[in-house]
């Protein structure tokens, strides 16, 4: 029988028991809060000053990249959004440097060159998981035999007022002689591993709370594939229109 915990409801009281090391402290929390805050405040000093006003697009496209890298290394399963933020990102900053610097260059590429951008974002967004399974299976060497504790769930409300269930599977296992309980620190939707299953995880030798559990990787709903098929076919159709 599964066991269920709601890790919203159990650390209620804690503000940094489920960011596992993202953020540790108040400290950690004012700096990002305020370091967000000032950005911010770039932002729209450079978009109101005619003279800064070309580096708003870039300014844009570094939050999005940014973003993007911090989720695409917090979770190992959900990487399709992230993923896109960091297309996007480097995009905007392309964009915003050619067109101060090169303006000549925009104008050459036209629509072929848009066309292809949207080929790469489809083409590098069906490559990734792949990619990303050969690069921990070379990062995390090490193979050890764990077993589910139990599965966080939380429940988050969406804007139209509807519920989501998402998890995160808490695996347990004993390496050199020490007990390690860990989990992605991103709460994900769909199928998942039950209470009790026993997993093959590829760990760190060197800091076994840093693993991968590639049979999760594997699994992905086919409907992932659609948006970047979609991509693929529009990139193509203005390729040749």
């Amino acid at each position: 029988m599964s066991e269920d915990r709601f890790d919203n409801e159990d650390n209620k009281d804690d503000v940094f028991a489920n960011n596992k090391g993202v953020i540790k402290s108040w400290k950690g929390l004012v700096l990002a809060v305020g370091g967000f805050i000032g950005y911010m405040a770039l932002l729209i000093v450079c978009s109101m000053m005619p003279s800064l006003q070309w580096l708003t697009p870039g300014l844009v496209g570094l939050l999005f990249l940014v973003v993007g890298i911090i989720f695409l290394n917090m979770s190992k399963t959900s990487y399709t959004l992230p993923l896109f933020g960091v297309l996007i990102g480097v995009v905007l900053m392309f964009w915003c440097i050619a067109g101060k610097f090169f303006p000549g260059f925009l104008d050459a590429v036209g629509d072929r060159g848009v066309a292809a951008i949207i080929i790469a974002f489809g083409v590098i967004m069906l490559v990734y998981p792949f990619a990303a399974i050969g690069y921990y299976k070379a990062k995390y060497k090490e193979t050890v035999e764990a077993t589910v504790a139990y599965v966080d769930y939380r429940i988050s409300r969406t804007g139209k007022g509807q519920h989501v269930r998402t998890y995160r599977p808490v695996y347990e296992f004993t390496y050199s002689g020490r007990t390690y309980q860990v989990t992605d620190k991103v709460y994900s939707s769909g199928g998942h591993p039950m209470t009790g299953e026993e997993r093959d995880l590829r760990i760190d030798e060197n800091n076994p709370e840093h693993f991968v559990d590639l049979e999760r990787m594997k699994t992905r709903s086919p409907a992932l594939y659609v948006f970047p098929a979609i991509l693929l076919v529009l990139g193509i159709y203005l390729m040749v229109a």
